[in-house]
């Protein structure tokens, strides 16, 4: 989440309005639907069934036996190192009996964890249902537990609190603490805040998930408008050495801190806490606007230029770097530099009017060559000439695995017999593709309406200044 949209001053909501609209806007206003992307799920569990059923019986690397679940567990290991998840279904799938005559040892966790991870349901489902009437609870709460993150990286709230409903008791501590901190998560995301904090509030510090659990206290807080109580929970796990963290916790803490006390007029402490940013954080940018926009209502013009300048001369386009165009003429007006400001704001018009014809000339070609797997490799986040878009902030993953395995399926289409499964597949590849081209057209739209916005205001900006001065 980009926290800086939440934490906009109103003076800077008047200036920069088009940043807030960052936390309005929902993935319903785009093209790709969720409901589209459930019935692609769907018919990616029906097809890719076929594919499996036709390859455990053709390959002959899938039909090897072994007399133990620790043995088959150590092939997958191998076989998922391998880039050969494919072949470990298959291999799956052929040992059945196995795996149901065991069904009662912890041995076929990793299993599950391995049908999941590659999105087999059916095979899942079918011996989750044999382990609910023949294994005991606390392994049932295990695989549903793995249930609940499968479900969690699809966004499906719901069914992460079903399956994660009354598994505490089973899990490992380390298990118990993860599982309930993706119970606060999903209670957040369905807008249950107080509920998801009476959850956070049972992971101990000790535990390492215990930071994300208070920075996510804090923001339910903060959509409270519980400031002061946000305030306490970050500092806390900032001024406290005894827990453990890591560096881009420490600067994602900062940043929402810093927005938080910018929102509240805090400005010296606002400055204060972006300062602590570390320089090669994925944050850093965030924490340059915000020392700009902190600067600036502290009246110290001179240093939020310099921080401005900082961000305009960046080799890539993040919001961040695209306000800082709009920033700076304003800044100028301040200082009563009125030459420079109507420059400034003509110099900004220009350059959203090139990153718009720029951004529209990428979604007018070819968007196919962007694949699946090289975003996913990528940290989930889309680069396209120096374009920089998190993908999950709009979509599940899931679909971008779900993508990149139909494409790893081409390995195998010789093995395919039947010609209905075939087509099958093939047509669901190609709409996979085509839906991922929509997807990123969606979101680079997206980015061209926050341009257009900044355009607008650099325009109303220029208009305004010749109105009111004598140049």
């Amino acid at each position: 989440m980009d926290f800086k949209h939440i934490f906009l001053t109103s003076k800077y909501q008047l200036l920069l309005p088009a940043c807030f609209l960052n936390l309005v806007i929902s993935a319903s206003c785009f093209a790709v639907t969720n409901a589209e992307i459930n019935d692609l799920e769907n018919e990616y569990q029906l097809v890719t069934n076929q594919l499996y059923s036709s390859l455990a019986d053709q390959l002959s690397s899938c039909r090897g036996r072994t007399r133990s679940l620790a043995r088959l567990n150590s092939q997958l290991i191998n076989l998922s190192k391998q880039g050969k998840n494919i072949i470990g279904i298959c291999l799956i799938k052929n040992h059945l009996p196995l795996i149901e005559k065991n069904i009662d040892s912890k041995e076929i966790f990793p299993i599950f964890q391995f049908l999941l991870s590659n999105n087999n349901l059916k095979i899942a489902n079918t011996l989750y249902r044999k382990a609910r009437n023949e294994g005991e609870q606390s392994l049932v709460s295990n695989i549903s537990f793995i249930y609940a993150r499968y479900y969690l990286k699809r966004k499906n709230w719901k069914q992460v609190l079903k399956y994660i409903e009354g598994t505490y008791n089973d899990l490992t501590s380390d298990d118990t603490n993860l599982a309930r901190l993706f119970t606060g998560i999903a209670l957040q995301k369905i807008k249950k805040h107080r509920s998801a904090v009476k959850i956070y509030e049972q992971i101990p510090q000790q535990s390492q998930y215990y930071p994300a659990a208070r920075l996510n206290i804090a923001t339910a807080y903060i959509r409270q408008d519980w400031w002061t109580d946000a305030h306490t929970n970050i500092n806390e796990i900032l001024s406290n050495k005894n827990i453990k963290t890591n560096d881009e916790m420490i600067n994602r803490l900062y940043l929402v801190l810093g927005y938080s006390l910018l929102r509240k007029e805090f400005y010296r402490d606002s400055r204060e806490a972006f300062r602590n940013i570390e320089l090669d954080s994925i944050y850093f940018n965030k924490a340059l606007l915000g020392i700009a926009l902190t600067a600036t209502n502290q009246e110290d013009y001179i240093s939020a230029l310099n921080a401005i300048n900082i961000l305009k001369e960046k080799n890539t386009y993040d919001l961040s770097v695209d306000e800082s165009h709009l920033l700076l003429p304003y800044t100028y007006e301040k200082l009563n530099q009125n030459m420079t400001a109507s420059a400034s704001y003509t110099d900004a018009k220009n350059y959203y009017e090139k990153r718009i014809k720029d951004l529209a000339t990428i979604k007018s070609n070819n968007l196919s060559n962007i694949s699946a797997k090289n975003i996913l490799n990528n940290h989930n986040r889309i680069n396209i000439s120096n374009n920089t878009i998190n993908y999950s902030d709009y979509y599940p993953v899931s679909f971008l695995e779900n993508t990149a395995q139909l494409n790893d399926f081409s390995r195998y289409i010789e093995h395919i017999k039947d010609k209905k499964t075939l087509s099958r597949y093939t047509k669901l590849k190609n709409k996979h593709e085509n839906f991922l081209s929509k997807m990123i057209g969606n979101v680079l739209d997206k980015r061209i309406n926050y341009l257009n916005s900044y355009m607008n205001q650099s325009r109303y900006g220029l208009a305004r200044l010749f109105d009111n001065s004598n140049i």
